[in-house]
């Protein structure tokens, strides 16, 4: 049985932000095959525990609980960008960040909170939402094995750039990770083939 904690809003229009968020988290595919707990909740995140969402290979047992320092995971999402297709066969968009900075530093923190308290057979899922345009958002989960974090995004929306004119911005649906120094993307096959263009896998230990 899944235990939620409850926030109590300023006002109704932070009160529905956070009723978006739990609902586009909990109403997800991948996600809707777990009972998760919510041990983060605010106006614009969620960070839950719960078991790996079917269709996933298990990589386990998880080395969790972890201790990682909210710095050392904030090293790890500051290099992470993204590339999103274009309408053109094999060409790509320009390199974007995957995370704005108030976003990895609420992650940074929350997720350093949510290893020490995660069980082996649990990963740690997390939904952030644009601080001025909660519909846009980004969501994914991620645990550690051996020494290595993987993270693996389901959803990605765009950041906001001061001055633009769109009220809403579609989903990427063909984008792929560019994982940063050290990093790399996940392959479930030997010899570097079946690579997984939504997970990046990143090394904790030189």
């Amino acid at each position: 049985m899944s235990t939620n904690i409850v926030r109590c809003p300023a006002n109704l229009f932070h009160s529905l932000i956070v009723s978006c968020l739990l609902l586009v988290f909990g109403s997800s595919t991948s996600c809707s095959t777990y009972q998760n707990l919510a041990v983060y909740q605010s106006d614009d995140a969620l960070i839950a525990l719960g078991e790996l969402p079917a269709g996933y290979p298990s990589l386990g047992p998880n080395h969790h609980p972890y201790t990682i320092s909210p710095k050392e995971v904030l090293t790890l999402l500051e290099p992470l960008e993204y590339r999103e297709g274009s309408f053109l066969p094999f060409a790509w968009g320009q390199q974007r960040r995957v995370f704005t900075a108030n976003q990895g530093k609420t992650l940074a923190q929350e997720l350093s909170k949510a290893f020490g308290m995660a069980l082996p057979q649990e990963v740690v899922a997390f939904t952030v939402a644009d601080e001025e345009k909660p519909d846009r958002r980004t969501k994914g989960l991620t645990f550690i094995v051996g020494d290595e974090l993987h993270l693996i995004l389901e959803e990605l929306r765009e950041p906001s750039y001061l001055g633009e004119q769109k009220t809403y911005q579609p989903q990427a649906h063909r984008w792929e990770l560019i994982p940063g120094n050290s990093q790399r993307l996940y392959t479930s096959r030997p010899g570097g083939k079946g690579t997984a263009p939504h997970w990046v896998v990143c090394p904790l230990k030189p």
